[in-house]
């Protein structure tokens, strides 16, 4: 019997009618039809408190986790793959995320950092990023913009928590180009998918 794989997409847009919304509709078809188990995780839909406070920080070390934050780890425990889908907003993804990221890849569930040394501890998980902007291709990677947000969200978080990150694909000035452009796009998302 041909094993199921296990995919969970992090969706990170507050619009329904969103192309972020539309690349996770494709996502989830499109893998559903490859026999993936598909779990969705829509951080807007859902209210996830981004906001790491005080006591969450305290609870660093994986002892006293609140009940939210669990059910966040479970899911990605539970996959096998991770697809984040989010906007660019002021050049780097939505305080949505990076307060999901702050709360949910905590010390001891997504890295282990002791005597001076980091491990990742999601390893055999891939990972798929896909980035929309509003902005221009052309503008923004002569000023080096696409490959510092590269930098930060596949070096600096999913690879240092071990995942191994397949492909970063950002999707440039989706506000301004046509319906046409668009499903060009999501045909895209399609091939990047396939290799999961």
């Amino acid at each position: 019997m041909e094993e199921i794989m296990k995919t969970l997409i992090i969706l990170a847009h507050p619009c329904e009618d969103s192309f972020n919304r539309a690349i996770c509709d494709e996502v989830k078809q499109h893998l559903e039809y490859k026999k993936h188990d598909v779990k969705i995780r829509d951080l807007y839909k859902l209210k996830f408190d981004p906001v790491l406070k005080e006591d969450n920080y305290s609870s660093f070390y994986q002892t006293e986790l609140p009940k939210d934050i669990k059910e966040e780890q479970d899911y990605i425990t539970w996959a096998e793959n991770l697809v984040m889908i989010f906007p660019t907003w002021w050049n780097g993804m939505p305080a949505m995320l990076k307060g999901y990221i702050d709360r949910v890849f905590t010390n001891g569930f997504a890295f282990r950092f002791t005597k001076g040394e980091s491990e990742g501890l999601l390893k055999e998980k891939k990972a798929v990023v896909f980035q929309t902007t509003g902005q221009p291709e052309d503008i923004m990677k002569p000023n080096q913009l696409v490959s510092s947000m590269e930098t930060i969200v596949d070096v600096g978080i999913l690879d240092y928590c071990g995942l191994d990150v397949i492909t970063h694909k950002f999707f440039f000035s989706v506000q301004h180009i046509n319906k046409e452009a668009r499903e060009v796009m999501l045909k895209e998302v399609n091939g990047i998918v396939d290799i999961l």
